[in-house]
This record gives structure tokens, sequence and C-alpha cells, in this order.
């Protein structure tokens, strides 16, 4: 290491950790607390060293250096590359000073040094999460603090303006600011002018928010309906009061009302709740895309092209007529205030896709209020291919995409179930006029090498059976009919459990041709579908003997309500025409599944009077039934 260096500049250098001595002459006595030391390890590991070290020449080992100003630093550097086989280099500031000097640098760094303010920390946090997406864990672990330190510094930034410049300037403490944050901005400025802008304490404030009474203006039921004790009237001030508890749970069960409604008008979720409970879940996604009727659209596009007009023509004028110039930027800016006050007038409305994969938040309020907040998924797109989105580890520019809406292939959990259980009944039926498919089976049952998911043999429950017997309202004619033929052959069927012994006696009073005929229905009675995914045995069955689910089963409204809205204007598009599913659109959830159901119903019973709409409808399966294993095991080869 060259140490030559002027006596009346910095030198820049790099030095190993391990060359780097901690400054006994340090005037900081008391140790920095554990947080403190872990939040710059933290920092430290996210964004590397920020300022350089300021250091001197150790006079008494050659070639290391004593740290004037940066220990706290060091410290971190050494927790952070404790385990690396080799020390790095450090940046370090190398200056040529006495030990009086030393102290005197020492001691400036340490005595201006100061804490960020909370409320840096806290906007500082709600940016990260806004601008980039970042989870409330992925900033803890950032910044070296806990999530729950993180949550509450992210609240302060939602403070109303008047109680952030208060907190700023020190009229009011943390816990106060803390207390504001707990409700929305335009109550807190309520709050604030209700204490003259003077609050005395956090109690005093939360007092005040937490008070018995709630203004029924914020009421979404009938204030009439409650008991006469609950309400209660402030003449002075012209307000209608409720009794809190009371107010709360007619609001809830209003509530739920809303929440029926909105899932009927198409939205895949609505979550109801105070945002506390779901504030992780708000920032997790991002706003839904509003669209306007097609009246409002339309004068939109109107007022957009003659803005391009009026640029162009701006393009073409010569700079120096500024009359001219002038002219057209007036109206410009005519345009700009026109369409501001269009948007602002206009009712706002959600496509159906937005609906279909959005979520619309009923935000419970301490004061009572209903806030309604419409988000999607946020989607991170254009990431480079090396995993990381780009120089500052984020994914790709920061933009978002709404996901793809689903349509009458996507099916759920329940729907799966019943169609799956339906196909392994069908195929019970057909299996008990195959004598040597049974045989086949019953080899499969009988070797003990043979292990298999299609197969309920000996005490395992039948995933298949089960749902038939516990899911309300379902009905199968394959089921009946052999259940019925079971009951005549079965000595034991009315039977909860018998010995083995007595089982044997029981099946040798029957006759030869009925105890075949028994095993014949024990036989396809072992036949079973998982109830969430394909049974290649049972499609292997199904596909040999020509099964036809649809024999069995049709969609019912039952069946029909597992899907969203979206959906079952999906599959009246794929069975009437588009032109249909435009139209269904309009209509809410539940009418949809009782039309759907009626057209499956009249199709079936030759009811419909379009015979080529009437097959398409019969000949309908859910998407879980239309591939077999060939063609399945085809495409898998091919991407192979």
């Amino acid at each position: 290491m060259n140490r030559s260096f002027s006596q009346s500049r910095d030198v820049q250098i790099t030095v190993s950790l391990s060359k780097l001595i901690s400054s006994k002459r340090n005037p900081r006595r008391v140790k920095p607390e554990r947080d403190a030391h872990r939040r710059m390890v933290a920092s430290i590991r996210a964004h590397g060293l920020l300022a350089p070290l300021v250091v001197r020449a150790d006079d008494a080992s050659a070639g290391d250096f004593k740290v004037i100003a940066g220990n706290r630093r060091l410290a971190a550097l050494r927790d952070v590359y404790k385990d690396s086989p080799r020390p790095p280099k450090v940046l370090c500031v190398l200056r040529s000073v006495d030990d009086d000097t030393a102290d005197a640098l020492a001691l400036a760094e340490n005595f201006v040094r100061e804490p960020m303010h909370p409320l840096d920390e806290a906007e500082a946090f709600a940016k990260l999460a806004r601008e980039e997406a970042k989870g409330v864990e992925s900033i803890a672990s950032e910044f070296g603090v806990s999530q729950p330190y993180v949550r509450q510094r992210m609240k302060l930034a939602t403070l109303a303006e008047p109680v952030k410049a208060a907190y700023r300037q020190g009229g009011i403490d943390t816990a106060t600011a803390e207390a504001f944050a707990s409700v929305p901005p335009d109550r807190q400025l309520e709050v604030w002018q209700e204490l003259a802008g003077n609050p005395q304490h956090a109690q005093h404030v939360r007092n005040v928010i937490a008070h018995a009474w709630i203004d029924a203006a914020s009421a979404t039921f009938d204030v009439s309906k409650l008991p006469d004790a609950a309400v209660s009237r402030d003449l002075f001030a012209e307000r209608v009061l409720v009794e809190r508890s009371a107010f709360m749970e007619a609001q809830a069960e209003a509530l739920l009302a809303q929440r029926q409604a909105l899932i009927e008008d198409g939205w895949a979720e609505v979550v109801v709740g105070p945002q506390a409970d779901v504030q992780d879940r708000l920032y997790a996604m991002t706003d839904a895309p509003q669209e306007y009727d097609e009246q409002t659209t339309a004068k939109l596009k109107k007022l957009a092209d003659k803005r391009i007009k009026l640029e162009s023509k701006l393009d073409e004028l010569d700079e120096s007529d500024q009359g001219a110039v002038e002219a057209i930027q007036t109206k410009l800016e005519a345009l700009d205030d026109e369409e501001q006050t269009l948007s602002k007038d206009a009712e706002v409305h959600y496509s159906e896709a937005t609906k279909a994969v959005g979520t619309t938040f009923l935000l419970l309020d301490p004061d009572g209020r209903v806030r309604r907040e419409y988000r999607v998924p946020r989607t991170r797109h254009g990431a480079s291919g090396n995993g990381h989105g780009g120089s500052n580890g984020q994914a790709g520019d920061g933009s978002t995409e709404t996901p793809k809406p689903p349509t009458s292939d996507d099916l759920k959990d329940g729907q799966l179930a019943t169609t799956f259980t339906h196909q392994a009944l069908a195929v019970r039926e057909a299996v008990l006029k195959d004598a040597s498919a049974r045989r086949r089976i019953l080899a499969i049952v009988l070797h003990e090498k043979v292990r298999s998911e299609a197969l309920a043999i000996w005490h395992d429950a039948n995933g298949s059976t089960v749902h038939a017997d516990n899911v309300e309202g379902f009905t199968s004619a394959a089921l009946d009919g052999i259940r019925k033929r079971r009951a005549e052959l079965d000595p034991l069927h009315d039977k909860h459990y018998v010995e083995d012994h007595a089982a044997y006696d029981a099946f040798q009073a029957l006759s030869d041709k009925k105890l075949d005929a028994l095993i014949d229905l024990l036989t396809v009675e072992c036949i079973t579908a998982h109830l969430q995914r394909r049974t290649e045995l049972v499609w292997r069955l199904a596909s040999e003997l020509g099964v036809e689910v649809r024999r069995f089963w049709r969609p019912d409204e039952r069946w029909l309500s597992g899907y969203q809205k979206i959906q079952l204007a999906h599959l009246i598009g794929e069975l009437r025409g588009p032109v249909y599913a435009k139209a269904a659109e309009l209509k809410k959830k539940s009418e949809l599944v009782a039309d759907l159901a009626k057209l499956f119903t009249e199709s079936a019973e030759g009811r419909m009077e379009d015979a080529k709409v009437a097959a398409k409808f019969n000949a309908w399966l859910p998407s879980n039934l239309r591939t077999t294993p060939q063609t399945d095991s085809k495409e898998q080869a091919s991407a192979a």
C-alpha cells in the first residue's frame, strides 16, 4: 500500500477489512442498541457501504489503519462478512491527523448524527410498497426491523396534512400521531378541527374517535328499524346518533347484503372487515381499471380527437407566431378542464373481465363509515431473463397487467368432484355389463403387488361413494340402479358391521347365481375417482367402454352456481353464440344460473325449438371430462 499523501487534502483508498482497526479513542462509550446495529447490517447487505470510513495510518503496525470516523459501520461490516473466506476491500478516506484532531472528528460525527424522523421512515416505507410493490416482509428484511414496526410506520404515512405538519414541527408526539392514524384522513381532519388543532395527548384523541355514539349519516341500513333506545337525536347539531354496538351490528349485517349484491354483479371476491385486517392484501393489489358508460366514453373520444388535431396544428406553427401558439394552448387547457369535469361527473363502471378477477373491499372504519376499494391482482411483467428485474433487483419496469378472467373451462373443486364422481359411477354401470373388464379389475384387486387409486378396496374410503352419499342434492340414475340391485342381492345391505364368520354364513345361504351377481356388484363398486384430478384407470375404462356421462348427469343450478358470473356468460356464448354472451353480462349471476339450468333441462327433454342448439347443449361436457388419456399422452409426447 502506498502511504504517501498530501497534507492538504484527503485521499480515497481501498483497505482490506482485516487491516482496519477500531479506534479506542471513540467518544461513544455507551454501546449502540442491538436494533440499531442490526439495521446497519441489513442496510449494508441491501445497499452496500453508503459512506466511506475515515482512517489514519497506524504507526504501531505497518499496513494497518485506525478508523477515526465510522466504527459502527466497521462493526456492521465485520458481521456482514464474518463467514467470507476472503475479507473484502473497503472504501476509505485517508487523513493525516494527530490524536487531538482525530478525537475532534470522531466527536463531530457522533454529535451531529440524528435518527430519521418516524414520519420520514413512514413515507419511505409506503413509497417502497406503492412504487416497487414490496411487501411488509421484504421491507422489514431489507432494513433489519420487525414486520410490526414496518406496519406501524406505514400507518403514519396516512396522516392528514395538518396532523403531519404538527408532527414534523414537534407540536404532537408519536403516540398522538399514531392515535390519529388509526382512522382515515378525512376523519382525522374532523377530529383535528373538533380539538381546534390542539390535542392534549394521545388518549385525548382516542376518546374523541372512540365516542360511544356514531353519526347515523354513516349508516348503510335503515335507522328507523333500530330500537328506540339505540337512537338519539342531537337537536343542536341536527344529527341522528346511534349507540355504537347497535350501529356496528346493523352496519355489518347491511354489508353482508352488499357483499351478496356485488357477487351477483360478477365480482370474484368481496372482503368485508376493518382495514387493519386486510391492509397487507390492499398493498399487494392495484386499483381496478375504471371504465365509463358509452355516452361518456364517446365524449372523451371526441375530446381526444380534438386534442390530436390541435397538437398537430401547434407543431406546424412558427414559434415566432406567439399569438397563434397561445391561442391553441388556451384551447388545449380548455380541453383539459372539460375532460376532468366529464370524468369527475361520470358514473364509473368496471368491465365484466375486471370484476371476474377483481376484489371489492368493504372497509368498516372505527367511526362506523364504510369505504369501498376496488382492486385487481398486481402482476409483474418484463423481468429480465437472469432472474433479476434490473440493476436494482426489481422486476421489470414496475408496470402491471390485469390477469385474464376465467372461462367456463375453469372449474372449482366442488364442480370437479361432482363431475369426476358422475364419471366413476357411469363407469361402474358400464363395467357391470362387461365380464372381461370385471375380470381384469378383479385381478388388480387381488394382486398383492398392484396399488391403485381407482379402486377402493378393503377398508379404504371410496371418495366417489362418499361424495355421492354426503353432498346435498346429489342424484345419479346409475347409482340408484346399482343400489336397487344391491338391496335385492346383498343379505348384509342393511347392516352397519358384520363379523367375517357371520358374513360367511350369510353368503353361504345364497345360490351360486345370486352370489356371482353380488360379486359383480361389489367389483364395480370398488371403482372410484380422485375428486380433483383425472384418474387414469377410470379414463381408460370410460374410453374403452364408450361411457357417456351426460346419459346420467346434466348441469343443474347447484353445479352451475360454482361458476362466476363471467364464466356463466362465457358458457352461454359458447353454446348459443357471442351475442347471447354480451346480453348475459347485463344480468345477475343467479339469473344466469337459472337460465342455463333451464336450457340444459329443455334440451335434454326435447323441448328446445332449435335442434342444433339443443344438440350442443346435450353434447356439452365440462373441460375436465373432454379429453381422453390417449389425447393427453400424444400432447405430452409432442411437448417432450
